[in-house]
């Protein structure tokens, strides 16, 4: 069995129903374990750009992956394992862009940590959709056509 049948057969045992609110508990990882890295921290540091002194900046994976002491393969694979990659996030009905913003704007004063929790539980109850590509490039044609007039889409 090849890796990428693997990786598929995984991530459809764990795919819950749709409207499911029930949250899905991150596997178990050996590589986690190895390196230390709980699924919230990666979260954390990775999707909503938490760094270690509570503050806020963009993290790219190698700058992750430096801060955990490992690698971006560590980070990459690690982030497939818990249900965190961009495949997950894309098909998510979790408003990740929201949540970042929520993050980055935080007001002196609000533990960006603690405000992360309540994301990451919203994250993992978030139900799964299939997305269609189609219809949601046309909306944006629309839209694009009413801010700039016919032909500039």
């Amino acid at each position: 069995m090849s890796w990428k049948d693997r990786r598929r057969d995984r991530r459809h045992e764990r795919r819950p129903e749709s409207g499911s609110a029930v949250p899905r508990p991150p596997r178990p990882s050996a590589l986690a374990e190895r390196h230390g890295i709980e699924p919230f921290a990666l979260f954390c540091a990775y999707h909503l750009g938490i760094t270690e002194d509570g503050g806020y900046r963009f993290q790219n994976i190698h700058q992750v992956a430096k801060r955990f002491g490992t690698n971006a393969g560590v980070i990459k694979q690690l982030l497939a394992d818990f249900d965190m990659d961009s495949d997950t996030i894309i098909h998510s009905a979790f408003d990740m862009a929201g949540a970042q913003v929520d993050i980055m704007l935080a007001p002196a004063g609000i533990n960006r940590t603690e405000l992360a929790r309540e994301f990451y539980e919203q994250f993992r109850v978030a139900p799964r959709r299939a997305r269609n590509w189609a219809k949601e490039l046309e909306e944006d044609a629309r839209a694009n056509e009413r801010i700039f007039g016919p032909g500039r889409s």
